[in-house]
């Protein structure tokens, strides 16, 4: 059970569970320090962004890592040797902090502010208070940059960044810092959170300091870690911290439809992947067959939608296949993404202790069926076909496999059930209200089908709590939820 921090100092969240800070955003997801980056981490249930901050040659703060170009722009330029104007044509990702200000604003974020540049606080200080902005903290490894703003009556809390083998409490004494932030995640081999020991956590609490935590993305440890009584936590997958699995009392079987498509592209890995992060308990996917007999996940029966190819999927051999790009299409971000194997959706499933649902485009019924059995894998998926014909093969070839209907495609329950013998019946949420008591009442699973954003729609879908729903916005229904919780319903 996660215990409540109980740390005094002042804070943009009151006690409770340890605050999810997206570190440079969901830079997991999206281009690290960039607006989108800001705005996906948001969308994932992020509390706080964790932003870096440089000077241009004109003072202006800007949010970046690096004091230069290269890595992220492949310039090899300083940032303080560049006017605000010309690194805006240079690298036109990289926003201002002004801008950053405005964004978390608008979408109800605090903000965890890094200072790079010597000299930067006092300039962001006053940026802030001229944005009206409060909900902030403002860190440096730099002791005499922390130093200055709390010698200055700085209103802001202050934290003071700590490498691995430095003394967390020297440098709170040093700084004047309010904070102490652990930059251990190199540390402590396997089980890095056990570096924070009940000892370091009670001198903590002693000296009135407040304890944040470096990025973690391995779920073991950062589930270790939010059991711990600190007041945030860093990680580049907000997700991780927010998902549906960190929400008490849901019993809704969350489908995500290709993935996570709105964050990453559809039928990818890193969709799936991201799905299963946020505690989905199924990918939809979509399978054809390579011109080698290869069964692969994508959508269309054409290459060209969703890749850098042309032609007909089945007309390319899985070796080919793989030299496309499946991710280009999306964002660049994701360029180096290719299009996976049912292989490949299976052991990613696996690993999370996931399952599918995959959705026949083309594919032999029983080569299908017949390659899930070979892979142990039959009672972790159910199936379903647009074609009749597949559809109506793959219950004969599986007689033991898990079928879904759509609800919408026969007269009534009876037909359905009389057609396929189907495990579960997909529903539109219009009727969703209507035709799931009929199918609980056959003992057929009612899957509730939404692919649409409207959050009043998803407050009322929080509210029904459907036993199984399909959706490309599971990050819509998690606020939802979030929202019925924290009003007691």
């Amino acid at each position: 059970m996660t215990r409540r921090a109980e740390n005094t100092i002042p804070w943009p969240f009151a006690a409770g569970e340890p605050v999810c800070i997206a570190h440079r955003g969901a830079s997991a997801h999206a281009p690290e320090n960039t607006l989108s980056a800001f705005r996906v981490a948001a969308e994932l249930g992020a509390q706080m962004w964790e932003i870096d901050v440089h000077l241009t040659a004109d003072c202006v703060p800007v949010i970046t890592h690096d004091a230069g170009l290269m890595r992220i722009a492949g310039i090899d330029r300083a940032i303080a040797d560049l006017d605000f104007a010309t690194l805006r044509d240079l690298a036109p990702e990289i926003p201002s902090l002004d801008e950053t200000l405005d964004l978390a604003a608008r979408l109800d974020q605090a903000l965890y502010i890094e200072i790079k540049a010597a000299g930067a606080g006092r300039i962001v200080w006053r940026h802030l208070l001229a944005r009206g902005f409060t909900r902030v903290a403002l860190g440096s490894f730099n002791v005499d940059e922390i130093r200055a703003l709390a010698d200055a009556g700085c209103p802001f809390t202050l934290a003071a960044l700590v490498p691995l083998g430095a003394d967390p409490f020297a440098r709170a004494a040093e700084t004047r810092a309010d904070i102490i932030h652990l930059c251990w995640e190199k540390g402590g081999g396997e089980s890095p959170e056990r570096q924070v020991d009940a000892a370091l956590l009670e001198r903590a609490k002693d000296e009135n300091l407040g304890v944040v935590l470096w990025h973690e993305e391995r779920k073991p440890v950062l589930e270790a870690l939010m059991a711990l009584p600190v007041l945030g936590i860093c990680t580049n997958q907000p997700e991780l911290m927010r998902g549906f699995d960190r929400l008490d009392g849901v019993a809704t079987q969350i489908v995500c439809h290709r993935g996570a498509n709105h964050f990453a592209p559809e039928n990818t890995l890193a969709a799936a992947r991201l799905s299963f992060g946020q505690g989905a308990h199924f990918v939809e996917i979509d399978v054809h067959m390579s011109a080698d007999g290869e069964i692969v996940v994508i959508h269309d029966e054409t290459l060209e939608r969703t890749t850098t190819g042309t032609g007909a999927v089945r007309a390319r051999t899985l070796a080919e296949l793989k030299t496309l790009s499946a991710g280009a299409w999306f964002s660049p971000f994701y360029a180096a993404e290719i299009i996976p194997t049912l292989d490949e959706m299976i052991t990613l499933a696996r690993s999370y202790g996931a399952r599918l649902y995959i959705e026949n485009k083309t594919v032999d019924a029983k080569v299908l069926v017949d390659f899930v059995r070979s892979r142990n894998f039959l009672g972790d998926c159910f199936f379903w076909s647009e074609n009749p014909s597949l559809q109506e093969a793959m219950r004969q070839a599986a007689p033991d496999a898990n079928i879904k209907a759509s609800a919408g495609r026969y007269q009534d329950v009876e037909e359905m059930q009389g057609h396929l013998a189907p495990q579960l019946a997909e529903i539109h949420y219009p009727d969703y209200a209507r035709l799931a008591p009929q199918c609980l009442a056959k003992g057929i699973t009612p899957m509730m089908q939404y692919f649409g954003d409207d959050p009043a729609i998803f407050d009322r879908i929080a509210e029904i709590a459907p036993p199984m729903i399909n959706l490309d916005r599971a990050d819509l229904l998690a606020a939802a939820l979030r929202r019925r919780i924290a009003d007691g319903r």
